[in-house]
C-alpha cells in the first residue's frame, strides 16, 4: 500500500516527518484519563500547500489493565477506535487529504468509557508524517502570517534587512517573526538564501507607519513610514499585532481592531538571582513589555547581529510577548539608569558597567571557555587553537543584581569568539540548552550546559574542616618553590663552610 500511494504521488510532492514536540504548538507527554478529560493534537499546514496524505504515530502506554478503548477524532469528520491493550503500543492513524485542511487541524484523543483508568500520550515516542504539494504562493501579509505559524511545511530561513546598526528595530522584528512561530526562526544574512524577507521603506511620500506586503520572487514583509519614528511604530505594529486579517497593507488604524500576539502574564516571583529566573520569565526584564529593560547590543551590524537576533527571538518565547517598550542601543552609557540591563555580544567584555558588576562565576565561565578555544593569557597558542575554536563555538551567560543597586538586574551572554558567537547562539536559542542554564552564571556548547554558582554551599575541604588557610593551588606551588630556593641556598653556603673548614679558612 506504501508502494501505491508514493507511485500515485505526484513529481513536485514532499513528505515531511515531525516529532510532536517539535510543533509549533508542542506536544508534551500527555495523560488521558476520566479527570483530565480530552487530549487534543494540533498541527497547522500552510496556505500554500495542498496536503495530499498524512499519518500520526502515537506511542501510548494504558495506565492499568482496564485501560478503555480510544476514540482518536480527526478535525471532528474521522473517527478510529484504538483498542484497549495491557502494553504501550505505537497506533498508526491514517490522515486521508479530504480530512485535512489549510491552517489548524485538531486531532482529539477521547476514552471510549470514562469508568476506568486511561492511557499516557508518550511524546518522545509520537510524530506526524505528512505528505503536501505547493499549489499557489503567499499572496498576502495574513499568508505570511499563517506560513510562519505553519508545521507543514514548517517555514524557512528569514532574513531581515540589515539597517545600519539599527538595533532596536531589528530587534523588535525578530521577536515579532518568534512570537508567530512559537520557535526561533533561522535567520540568515543574505537575501538569496531566504524564504522570506522582511525590509524597510522611509520615503516622505509614505503615508505613515504602516507595514505593506510585497508580490515578489519571494514574499516579503515591508515596514515602511515617513521617517524614524514612523519605522519603529510599524516596527512594534509588527510584533504585537496579528496581521491574519490583513490583506496587502497594515495601518495603525487596521492595528486598533486586530487581535494582539502573545500575551502578558503575571509573573511569577524570582527564586533568587540566576540563569533560572531568566529563562522562566520569573526575573523582572519583561514587565511591561521590556518598558523597564535596556537591551545593549555590541555589534548591531553584519552576521554579528544574527546572535543578538536569535537570543532576543529565544526571549520573547520565553516571555510569550515582544520586548517593544525596552531601550535599545550598542553602549551602557548611554542607557537609561533606572533600567534593567541586558548585554548581547562579544564586545560585553569591554564594557565597565559589566565587567565591574560581573560576579566570579562568570568570570570562572569565561575563563573555562577560553581554555577551550585556545585562548592564554588572550593569545591562541597554536593553529590546533584555530580549529578548535571554530568547530567547537562556546559561550557564556550570567545575571545578577547590580551590587551597587540591588533592585537593579543584569544580564549577559558572549562569548570570547567573536567569530563563532553567532553559532553559539544558535545551539542556546534553538535547542534544550535554554531551559538547561542555571547558577548564576553557565558555560553552554554543542555538548551541553555547565552552571556555575558558589552561593551553594558545598562539602567543606580539610583546611576549612581544620581551621588553616585555604590555598589555591597556584599559592601552594609558589611556597614549594620559595622552600626549595631556601634549601639550595642553605646547600651552597654549607658546602662552601665545608670547604673553609679544609682549607682552615675561618
Amino acid at each position: 500500500m506504501a508502494a501505491t500511494a508514493s507511485a500515485q504521488m505526484p513529481d513536485t510532492a514532499s513528505t515531511i516527518e515531525t516529532p510532536l514536540a517539535n510543533l509549533s504548538q508542542p506536544v508534551t507527554d500527555m495523560v488521558i484519563d476520566p479527570q483530565t478529560g480530552d487530549g487534543t493534537i494540533q498541527f497547522a499546514i500552510s496556505p500554500q500547500a495542498t496536503p495530499l496524505e498524512g499519518r500520526i504515530f502515537l506511542g501510548l502506554e494504558p495506565l492499568g489493565p482496564d485501560a478503555p478503548g480510544l476514540i482518536v477524532v480527526v478535525n471532528d469528520s474521522r473517527a478510529v477506535r484504538i483498542a484497549p491493550s495491557i502494553e504501550a503500543i505505537t497506533a498508526e492513524i491514517e490522515l486521508p487529504a479530504h480530512v485535512l485542511s489549510s491552517g489548524t487541524n485538531i486531532v482529539t484523543l477521547a476514552l471510549e468509557d470514562d469508568e476506568t483508568t486511561g492511557w499516557r500520550l508518550d511524546a518522545a515516542h509520537s510524530r506526524l508524517r505528512m505528505s503536501y504539494e505547493i499549489s499557489r504562493p503567499l499572496g498576502s501579509l495574513s499568508d505570511i502570517e499563517a506560513a510562519l505559524a505553519s508545521d507543514i511545511p514548517p517555514p524557512g530561513d528569514i532574513f531581515i534587512e540589515d539597517r545600519n546598526r539599527d538595533v532596536m528595530v531589528e530587534s523588535v522584528v525578530a521577536q515579532g517573526v518568534a512570537v508567530r512561530m512559537g520557535r526561533v526562526p533561522a535567520f540568515v544574512d543574505t537575501e538569496q538564501a531566504a524564504d522570506i524577507r522582511i525590509r524597510y521603506d522611509i520615503s516622505p511620500d509614505n503615508s505613515g507607519a504602516e507595514i505593506r506586503f510585497s508580490d515578489a520572487e519571494t514574499p516579503e514583509i515591508i515596514l515602511a513610514g515617513r521617517h524614524q519614528q514612523d519605522l519603529e511604530t510599524a516596527a512594534r505594529l509588527f510584533a504585537s499585532r496579528s496581521l491574519r486579517q490583513a490583506d496587502t497593507h497594515f495601518t495603525v488604524m487596521h492595528a486598533l481592531s486586530a487581535a494582539a500576539i502573545g500575551r502578558e502574564h503575571t509573573r511569577l516571583s524570582p527564586r533568587g538571582d540566576t540563569l533560572r529566573d531568566f529563562t522562566e520569565a520569573r526575573a523582572p526584564f519583561g514587565d511591561g513589555r521590556g518598558a523597564q529593560t535596556a537591551v545593549v547590543i555590541t555589534e548591531g551590524d553584519g552576521e554579528q547581529r544574527l546572535a543578538a537576533m536569535s537570543i532576543m527571538a529565544r526571549t520573547a518565547i520565553a516571555h510569550q510577548t515582544a520586548w517593544i517598550y525596552a531601550w535599545y542601543g550598542e553602549s551602557s552609557s548611554a542607557a537609561p539608569d533606572n533600567r534593567h540591563i541586558v548585554f548581547i555580544g562579544t564586545g560585553a567584555l569591554s564594557d565597565r558597567t559589566f565587567l565591574s558588576s560581573a560576579p566570579v562565576e562568570f568570570r570562572t565561565a569565561l575563563r573555562e571557555a577560553s581554555t577551550q578555544a585556545g585562548h592564554r593569557s588572550g593569545l591562541r597558542l597554536s593553529s590546533a587553537a584555530y580549529a578548535h575554536g571554530s568547530s567547537h563555538p562556546s559561550g557564556v551567560a550570567t545575571v545578577f543584581t547590580d551590587p551597587a543597586n540591588p533592585t537593579r538586574w543584569m544580564a549577559g551572554f558572549t562569548s570570547p569568539q567573536a567569530s563563532s558567537f553567532n553559532r553559539a547562539s544558535e545551539i542556546l536559542s534553538r535547542s534544550a540548552h535554554w531551559g538547561a542554564l542555571t547558577g548564576r552564571a553557565a558555560l553552554w556548547d554543542e555538548d551541553g550546559v555547565t552552571g556555575y554558582d558558589y552561593s551553594a554551599e558545598g562539602t567543606p575541604t580539610i583546611a576549612q574542616r581544620l581551621g588553616l588557610p585555604d590555598l589555591s593551588m597556584r599559592e601552594i606551588a609558589f611556597f614549594l618553590f620559595l622552600l626549595t630556593m631556601l634549601f639550595v641556598l642553605r646547600g651552597v653556603w654549607r658546602s662552601r663552610r665545608v670547604n673553609d673548614n679544609a682549607r682552615g679558612w675561618r
